[in-house]
């Protein structure tokens, strides 16, 4: 599967490190709008850099989209046009009209458009995602996810992220928080009910090279699933080094788990007031960015390998893998309608909050 890469940034980058793992998945070329970095980050890995998106499609069957979220859509509907297979990482888009138009588009041409939702393939939630499935924890009652970062501490430059062009989709949020909106429906089977939830977000660090920024670095979301489960989420990328990292907590009706990537391959069960450690078995191909949670750029291949499949069985009319955790477009769709309710529902909450009783 000759692939090629829109944008040239880091994640651009884990994507093609991880393609050099998957036989074929066969690195074709890169396109950026800046085309010195188009060409350094294709020298590296031996394809072309392309000029234009136009010249890059004549020479791939799919493409992964990692360039800036403002320019997903556009992007997208551009590769599907083509007739070329789409990677696209997330959010699909900034709007819900937005994913709705590039969704429909997507299924009407037959290819196979997927989400970049990599977490989904951390060991981690394969192995709690099973426990949960098979009983273990009983009926689930309440859960509680948190992702913590100090990205807003640590990086000093203004860009688009921190400006108005990231306000519904890079702030801790939209950027940290999908990931968990999409981990909820994955580890549950239930998809957020966003007409119940409750969200509060914050900026810790207000400005930037002198210039304000308008996304949060802190959220707290409180809500229900469809399926009647209560749940919290914390993102933050203004977090202390002491927090950083990857939560998740279980309460089921047997059995409580607990889990922290600072623990690496370890989680815990607790009944009554017995403790149980548990272990999972993680295959590390790729050594993950310092900070990132433990098996981060391993996602990526699982990922582009399922991806691969996907296409395979498409072209050759078989049968997808039935345990595929592979996203597609209406994944992105379904995340992005739940994030858009949360950022509206803090600008509601904020209101109500600002007028006296």
């Amino acid at each position: 599967m000759q692939t090629g890469i829109i944008g040239a940034g880091g994640i651009a980058l884990a994507h093609l490190r991880a393609a050099e793992t998957v036989p074929g998945v066969v690195p074709a070329g890169v396109y950026d709008v800046l085309p010195e970095k188009a060409a350094e980050l294709a020298e590296r890995f031996g394809c072309p850099a392309f000029s234009s998106t136009t010249e890059l499609y004549r020479h791939v069957d799919a493409v992964v989209i990692a360039s800036p979220n403002h320019t997903h859509a556009d992007y997208a509907e551009e590769a599907v046009r083509h007739g070329r297979h789409v990677l696209c990482e997330k959010p699909m888009t900034t709007t819900v009209a937005e994913a709705e138009r590039i969704t429909a588009l997507a299924e009407e041409s037959g290819l196979v458009c997927a989400m970049g939702f990599n977490y989904r393939y951390l060991e981690a939630i394969g192995e709690i995602r099973n426990l949960v499935r098979n009983g273990e924890l009983g009926s689930i009652l309440f859960a509680e996810a948190g992702f913590r970062r100090g990205s807003a501490l640590t990086r000093s430059r203004f860009t688009w992220r921190d400006s108005a062009l990231g306000r519904s989709t890079s702030g801790s949020l939209g950027d940290l928080g999908v990931h968990l909106v999409d981990m909820l429906d994955r580890l549950f089977d239930s998809p957020v009910d966003s007409t119940s939830c409750r969200t509060k977000l914050q900026v810790n660090v207000p400005q930037k090279e002198g210039q304000d920024v308008q996304v949060d670095d802190y959220a707290f979301v409180s809500g229900r699933l469809e399926n009647g489960t209560f749940f919290n989420l914390v993102t933050s990328k203004s977090s202390l080094p002491e927090e950083l990292g990857f939560s998740l907590k279980i309460i089921g009706d047997r059995k409580e788990l607990y889990y922290h990537s600072k623990d690496d391959t370890t989680y815990f069960l607790k009944s009554r007031v017995t403790w149980e450690q548990g272990t999972f078995a993680r295959e590390e191909t790729l050594a993950s960015p310092p900070g990132e949670v433990p098996g981060w750029s391993d996602t990526f291949r699982h990922q582009l390998r399922e991806w691969r499949d996907a296409v395979t069985a498409q072209d050759t009319g078989t049968a997808r893998s039935a345990g595929s955790a592979l996203a597609g477009f209406g994944d992105g769709l379904r995340s992005q309608r739940v994030l858009e309710r949360l950022l509206a529902g803090d600008e509601q909450d904020a209101l109500a909050a600002a007028v006296p009783s």
